[in-house]
């Protein structure tokens, strides 16, 4: 254990991998995370945030004590793949043909320290693919080790990318954007992290220009993080349907990492849009689910919202 907690303390201090700040963080979301087994309600410990706030930094030891965190190098060989990554991700896109509307998808993963907010972008592009056929028209940005040798990072600089390449890909007059951002969040921030890697963090200001830029004017964006109504007054209008997972002063929950799918991916995309074709009605249904998972646990409730979109009447 002494190996251990020197190998974490050198990680802290020397590769600066793990902050006080990051680790307050993950302390704070830890008292707000959940996750449900069976039907059966299990409410995180207080406890649990030291636990959280250790895993974070314990991700980079290994099992014999020694440190396992990305040298700079490695870091550096990372950032420099993804011009690449990206372009060939971008290169598997098609623009749609006919006369006929099309959904195209972007997924956004933006925490890297948990694998619950990548299955879930996979697992809502996969949905879109099968469902509002988006194959061949989606693709997703995920922070995670696993995929960072075949996926493009869920940076700002490759979302911009991304909606730029969509927007002279799709017929503006008829054509949609869906966006899925899936992370952990605070007010006015969407969390955007990778191991050992400094990414700037998403804010609904810079999102609008880059959507604005890109041409792109039908869309509905989807946010799912705490506090993530805190969207919308940059986003909403008549042509941008925006759904979050709650109030911009709440809380959602679901972030454990062992979960497949957060409380709001669970009830909106894993069950109602499996059912309902119409975003607006998929939205009602999955907001009185979770008001009941919520009530069930005694949670504070997290208060997704919906607003704008009134122009988007054909995908109501």
């Amino acid at each position: 254990m002494p190996k251990a907690a020197a190998a974490i303390e050198r990680v802290i201090k020397a590769q600066r991998k793990v902050t006080v700040d990051e680790l307050a963080w993950a302390g704070s979301w830890g008292t707000a995370l959940h996750h449900k087994d069976n039907g059966m309600a299990r409410p995180w410990r207080t406890a649990r945030s030291l636990f959280i706030a250790l895993s974070v930094a314990v991700a980079f030891v290994g099992t014999d004590g020694t440190a396992t965190a990305q040298r700079p190098i490695e870091r550096q060989a990372l950032t420099n793949r993804q011009p690449q990554l990206l372009e060939r991700a971008l290169a598997q896109l098609k623009p749609a043909s006919g006369n006929q509307p099309h959904i195209y998808f972007v997924g956004f993963a933006g925490y890297g320290r948990e694998a619950v907010f990548k299955r879930e972008v996979l697992a809502v592009r996969q949905l879109f693919d099968d469902r509002f056929g988006t194959k061949e028209r989606s693709i997703a940005l995920i922070n995670h080790t696993s995929t960072v040798d075949d996926m493009p990072l869920a940076d700002v600089g490759n979302l911009d990318g991304a909606l730029q390449h969509m927007g002279k890909m799709m017929d503006g007059r008829r054509d949609t954007l869906f966006l899925f951002l899936t992370s952990h969040g605070e007010k006015g921030v969407l969390s955007v992290r990778m191991p050992g890697i400094a990414l700037a963090q998403l804010r609904p200001e810079r999102l609008k220009k880059m959507l604005d830029r890109s041409g792109i004017t039908r869309r509905v964006i989807v946010v799912s993080s705490c506090h993530s109504g805190s969207f919308i007054p940059a986003l909403a209008d008549p042509n941008t349907l925006v759904i979050t997972a709650s109030h911009a002063d709440r809380t959602s929950f679901g972030c454990e990492d062992r979960r497949q799918w957060t409380f709001f991916g669970d009830a909106y995309f894993n069950r109602a849009l499996r059912r309902e074709t119409s975003f607006r009605r998929a939205f009602e249904q999955a907001k009185q689910v979770i008001a009941e998972w919520e009530t069930e646990d005694g949670l504070r409730p997290s208060l997704p919202q919906i607003a704008g979109g009134e122009a988007l009447t054909d995908i109501d």
